[in-house]
């Protein structure tokens, strides 16, 4: 296999450096790009199929000091139904796109260095590049690595197969993980503190068809978010079916700590929670069957069916006036 070292110098950005770098591995039939000890600075890599991204410990990967360093946002000749965080690919650090066997792993650091895009020409407003975004990938490794200050999604993967994420440490700004339509996902030993959704779970169109996030598991993981820890949604145009989640601490969130959300014709299918800690969370459960229905018109309203949730203790609220008083809120939809 091989194996190429970056060089890097600490100053400036190494992105054709590591862009040949994949180049050159994918031309021989896969390989690894390490960063070693040290400082690197990079904007955009695009990953290709059989190509190991190797952050070692004591490397700290910081990204791009400008938003426009980074590759603008792609073409779409689709509607879009979603936000443009969950439209758009290309503006990230590592991006992947019909790759097989793909990896970004290690014991280092990525510090996005909470880049954004100040004058809204890119259409997202106050926020910046994403970390990892996949699109229509198989077999992925994402681990160990200690990820700062992302001010977009910091690992998002719509229409993924067969993906492992585990071991990484999380302190950014807006959702954490994020499967969107992608189908068996382990996510385990993770550590995440956001100021939006812990582990979100999206069933979007942003991939141009209806999709569902299937035979998704969730394993001992923390979760400090200002918003949501786990959430279903809200983009649900698809479904959610077979999805385990089991030995999670959540704290101090501002709106909930699980929030299952079916709102543009989603069925929510087999879900299991069990085994979960919450202490100084805002709403412990929300559980809302809507009828918003952002997506292409003739959507039927969605269902949630065969929910089991185990095991669940809650301590709050956060701050005395955000008490919402009840462990479980539902809301159904009137005709």
């Amino acid at each position: 296999m091989e194996k190429v070292r970056i060089k890097g110098n600490g100053k400036n950005l190494c992105t054709l450096e590591v862009q040949e770098a994949v180049d050159r591995c994918a031309s021989l039939g896969g390989g690894k790009v390490v960063f070693e000890k040290g400082e690197y600075y990079l904007s955009t890599v695009f990953l290709k199929s059989g190509v190991h991204i190797v952050i070692e410990e004591g490397a700290t990967v910081f990204g791009a000091e400008s938003f426009y360093d980074y590759c603008p946002q792609e073409k779409i000749d689709y509607p879009l139904y979603q936000d443009a965080s969950h439209s758009y690919f290309d503006c990230s650090m590592f991006v992947g796109r019909n790759c097989n066997g793909i990896s970004i792993t290690g014991k280092g650091k990525i510090d996005m260095r909470s880049v954004w895009d100040e004058d809204n020409v890119r259409d997202i407003v106050h926020r910046g590049p994403k970390c990892i975004a996949l699109r229509e990938c198989n077999d992925v490794v994402i681990s160990g690595l200690e990820i700062n200050n992302v001010t977009d999604l910091a690992v998002y993967f719509a229409g993924c197969d067969n993906v492992e994420v585990f071991g990484l440490k999380m302190r950014v700004y807006i959702d954490g993980i994020s499967p969107d339509n992608s189908t068996n996902v382990k996510i385990y030993d993770c550590d995440v503190e956001t100021g939006d959704d812990g582990i979100v779970f999206k069933s979007s169109y942003t991939l141009n068809r209806l999709g569902e996030c299937r035979n998704i598991t969730v394993k001992n993981c923390k979760i400090k978010s200002r918003c949501n820890a786990i959430k279903f949604g809200t983009e649900t145009n698809g479904g959610f079916k077979d999805i385990y989640i089991d030995g999670v601490e959540i704290r101090e969130t501002r709106i909930t700590g699980i929030a299952i959300e079916s709102v543009d014709g989603a069925i929510i299918d087999g879900l299991t929670i069990k085994n979960v800690k919450m202490t100084n969370v805002n709403a412990p459960i929300f559980i809302h069957l809507g009828k918003r229905m952002r997506g292409p018109k003739g959507r039927e309203i969605g269902k949630i069916r065969n929910v089991t949730l185990e095991n669940i203790t809650a301590e709050g609220p956060y701050e005395p006036y955000e008490v919402i008083v009840c462990l479980i809120t539902i809301i159904i939809p009137s005709d």
